[in-house]
């Protein structure tokens, strides 16, 4: 008796096991019970900026403009120096600039939506990427929807596809971007 009530202990706690891991797998990309769809396995996000090919990021909005440049990129190897609206900038003011344009677009990957779901979108800023490894500039729109005013959507050129982003995320990242421009020159 008593080992049948282990054996059914045992088995309990490694389906409780199983279970807690289904659901709280870091790498999960689809919610609990639905499927995975095609498009989210086969076809990954790609970053919005890669920190090491890009060359400029041009950012025009209704709260702030700035233009990250990399000074040094002739080779492309590593060690360049960067320019924020023409003054010198630190690399890993740069680097962190970069991250967080990254995260943004990382935290509206799970919720991507078709481009068509905006309903009167209006343009909140037009974002403008160069990199060594394209000859072309990679331009994405930040549209903001008047039904959903604590979200913007990134929409990359062309694409089918828009990103949601809080908007206390956005300017956050224009805020960090903001105090770079008014901090003395290194």
């Amino acid at each position: 008796m008593k080992k049948r009530v282990l054996a059914l202990i045992v088995a309990i706690a490694a389906i409780l096991i199983v279970g807690i891991a289904y659901f709280f797998l870091p790498d999960q990309s689809e919610a609990p019970g639905k499927p995975d769809s095609a498009a989210g396995r086969s076809d990954p996000l790609p970053a919005w900026v890669d920190p090491q090919d890009v060359t400029a990021v041009e950012w025009e909005g209704k709260r702030t403009s700035w233009l990250l440049q990399r000074t040094d990129s002739n080779d492309g190897a590593g060690e360049g120096g960067w320019s924020l609206n023409g003054k010198p900038a630190a690399e890993s003011d740069a680097m962190r600039v970069l991250s967080q344009m990254n995260l943004l677009w990382a935290k509206g990957a799970a919720q991507k939506q078709p481009v068509s779901y905006l309903k009167d979108e209006i343009i909140d800023s037009t974002v403008t990427v160069a990199g060594m490894a394209n000859t072309e500039e990679t331009v994405y729109l930040i549209a903001a929807a008047p039904s959903d005013p604590d979200r913007v959507w990134i929409i990359p050129s062309g694409a089918s596809f828009a990103y949601p982003v809080f908007v206390k995320d956005l300017e956050l990242l224009e805020g960090d971007v903001d105090r770079l421009k008014s901090a003395p020159s290194a």
